[in-house]
């Protein structure tokens, strides 16, 4: 097998064996399930930093050194450790979480009053969106990204269970029983803030544990995680004092003014953290763009970890002190300097560098997560705008559930969405179930949280009632998106990726009539012939399971006016060169 840059991993390691240990001391086949990554080599070494001429040239050695002589290709056990975790987000979010947070904005629509719902529900779904469907994911993708980018093993693996366990029940007793009028339950309120306090310290532990194992030279992206994890544990010991103030006063809300800076605390500093981190590490290899500006994205690590202790102790005081109401006011600016400082830090919207561009894959990812650095724009820019709104006036009310939404949902989940669609793939070593339905959560996803963040803020501006129709709507958009897109990656998580079985018939060689799919499945070298003869539709890996399975090399020339018979020695002599 001839390899070249549009070689995937998987299908070398099945015909050679032999290379296994090659990407093995590269860390390459840690992902991928049971056959290794369903990825091009050139991409694999761009991501994982490895020069792709030496990566090539010591795979071609460990061929040669293998004599022809049969090699039983060993069983890359899959690991999963993520599933469980990313599952249950997804049923949470499509039940207490977005499904319930539609349902309220559609009854806040028929009422044209913000004010018409019972704010401890609205916190119930606000804790099932930010512990549930955000943490969750963060939790079960650093589980099993932070190994591989550490090249090490995930360390105290046995503990993931009962940090999932602890997490499940204290989620459950929160969202369902802050809202309930019985007194006697109240006491319960406050033991889920406990056990969400002894998962979130085990989730620690084993992912600081990790880190310091590794004997990587430490990364810019290190500290995002280790900051991520400092916040995170600040988030729980705020939440359980938060807890024992609704037990001790005997209510069901928890003070706004508290709530509320609490939320931003927990997203600024512990899921932006994360989510900086993965992105400094991997965004310029799946987008095809330069490594980071390290000055931009040191800034914005300091400016913005300086930042969020100020906001939250800012915001808690505001309503009683005249400095921390200044305070409150002034610290969005940095904020906000140190988002965009983070996006010309990233190169997100640079051109690409061209080095995969020849490289054969799906990036339908891309834009998902180019649009969610367009969403964190608009957070920063409605952040700017709110402290001119006036402190708890009803347009700065308005204008912060936008920025929230844009925050959440448009940036936040995007990064999910876009990211999931990349990693589970490639973590199974199969394509995403079905591309069409990941466009259509795209759209819908966007469409939905467009409406919800700008009606919401004409909302503040004139309260018309077609503002408050509209921005009740956009919550059965996301409803939507996020059902679709559940239903994509669960399906995409269950399928189980099986080792070829051998064809029935071996080409020797390549007629007329030869079936376009069993030319590239058994010599996956061909692929590059197509694409250099204009057959792009090739690059498609869906396109070449369903049409390429149909279509015969005469019928395929006919369609693309390709002389057959060059096409066909063009193809034949590239087989033979591998015998």
């Amino acid at each position: 097998m001839e390899i070249n840059r549009n070689t995937i991993i998987k299908d070398l390691i099945e015909s050679h064996p032999e290379t296994l240990a090659v990407f093995k001391k590269y860390n390459l086949v840690i992902a991928g399930g049971v056959r290794g990554p369903n990825e091009p080599i050139a991409f694999f070494a761009k991501a994982h930093e490895v020069n792709y001429d030496i990566l090539v040239q010591e795979l071609n050695e460990a061929i040669a050194k293998g004599g022809g002589e049969p090699i039983e290709l060993p069983t890359l056990e899959e690991d999963k450790i993520y599933e469980k975790f990313v599952k249950t987000a997804i049923i949470l979010t499509l039940t207490v979480g977005v499904t319930f947070g539609a349902v309220i904005l559609s009854y806040i629509a028929v009422k044209f009053s913000f004010h018409s719902i019972y704010y401890a529900m609205i916190q119930a779904h606000g804790h099932a969106q930010l512990f549930g469907w955000v943490g969750l994911c963060i939790m079960g993708f650093a589980l099993y990204i932070i190994p591989r980018v550490k090249n090490t093993e995930l360390r105290h693996r046995n503990l993931t269970n009962i940090c999932y366990g602890f997490i499940i029940a204290g989620l459950l007793l929160r969202v369902l029983l802050q809202p309930t009028p019985f007194r006697s339950l109240r006491i319960l309120v406050f033991i889920s803030a406990i056990l969400e306090i002894i998962s979130i310290y085990l989730f620690a532990f084993i992912i600081l544990r990790t880190i310091f194992a590794s004997k990587e030279k430490p990364g810019i992206f290190d500290k995002f995680f280790k900051a991520g994890i400092i916040w995170l544990i600040i988030s729980t010991f705020i939440n359980l004092g938060m807890t024992i103030y609704l037990y001790n006063h005997a209510i069901y809300e928890i003070p706004r003014t508290v709530f509320s800076p609490f939320v931003h605390l927990y997203l600024f500093g512990f899921v932006f953290m994360f989510i900086f981190a993965i992105n400094i590490r991997t965004v310029f290899a799946f987008l095809d763009i330069k490594p980071v500006r390290e000055k931009a994205v040191n800034l914005t690590f300091w400016v913005l970890n300086i930042s969020v202790p100020i906001y939250f102790v800012a915001h808690v005081f505001a309503h009683r002190s005249v400095i921390a109401f200044r305070f409150s006011q002034g610290i969005a600016f940095p904020i906000a300097f140190a988002l965009i400082s983070f996006i010309y830090g990233l190169r997100i919207f640079e051109r690409s560098t061209k080095e995969l561009q020849d490289v054969v894959m799906d990036r339908s990812y891309a834009k998902t997560i180019r649009t969610a650095y367009l969403w964190l724009i608009v957070t920063a820019a409605i952040l700017l705008v709110i402290p001119f709104l006036g402190l708890g006036s009803e347009m700065q009310q308005r204008f912060h559930g936008s920025l929230n939404h844009a925050v959440t949902v448009g940036f936040i989940t995007m990064m999910i969405i876009g990211y999931a669609s990349k990693m589970i793939p490639t973590f199974k070593g199969i394509d995403m179930h079905s591309l069409k339905l990941s466009n259509m959560t795209f759209i819908l996803l966007n469409t939905g949280c467009f409406l919800r963040v700008f009606s919401q803020i004409m909302v503040g501006v004139s309260e018309k009632p077609v503002y408050y129709v509209v921005m009740g709507t956009s919550g059965w958009f996301e409803l939507a998106a996020l059902g679709i897109f559940g239903y994509n990656l669960w399906k995409t998580m269950n399928t189980t990726q099986v080792a070829k079985s051998p064809a029935a018939v071996k080409l020797t060689e390549i007629a007329k009539d030869t079936k376009v799919f069993d030319i590239v499945d058994q010599y996956p070298e061909t692929l590059q012939i197509f694409l250099d003869f204009g057959f792009s539709q090739m690059a498609n890996p869906v396109m070449r399971k369903t049409m390429g399975r149909v279509a015969s090399i005469e019928m395929a020339t006919k369609m693309h006016n390709v002389d057959t018979e060059k096409f066909l020695q063009a193809l034949n002599d590239k087989i033979r060169s591998k015998k």
